[in-house]
């Protein structure tokens, strides 16, 4: 799958919340398009392969990842289709909850699941899938 990032202002509650400063980022650093996030202190913001961004907390008890999705096989299609797509390499087969949502005044569907890290444990997982275009799709998990 192709990715590509596109302007959004992403409000993340988990961020802030307890969060005395916070610094400002763009994911990706150039272009006309991209990512603004508020990044409490202690947090940290990795690049990926993929033109994905992983935003964790210093003691790394949950984690959001944000990235932007475009690919023509999926266009039309539901997006219960795309979210088992993009949570397959993870070993989800499954997402028995879906429910509206929005991000930056843009709808969506969020979609709930659970996978295994590394270490066996058991993670439950919130997806969140936003349309763009008919084959670009914004992402939070």
């Amino acid at each position: 799958m192709r990715r590509h990032v596109i302007s959004l202002f992403i409000v993340l509650g988990c961020l802030l919340a307890g969060s005395a400063q916070a610094a400002e980022i763009r994911f990706p650093k150039t272009g006309t398009t991209a990512f603004l996030i508020n990044m409490p202190a202690g947090w940290t913001a990795k690049e990926d392969d993929y033109n994905g961004m992983q935003l964790l907390p210093a003691d790394h008890r949950t984690s959001v990842y944000l990235s932007v999705v475009r690919d023509k096989e999926y266009a039309g299609k539901p997006l219960m289709e795309l979210a088992l797509a993009i949570g397959k390499p993870s070993n989800i087969t499954q997402f028995p909850k879906q429910e509206p949502a929005v991000i930056s005044g843009r709808k969506g569907e969020a979609f709930y699941g659970q996978m295994n890290n590394a270490n066996g444990l058991l993670l439950d997982v919130k997806m969140v899938i936003i349309p763009l275009e008919p084959d670009l799709w914004a992402t939070e998990t």
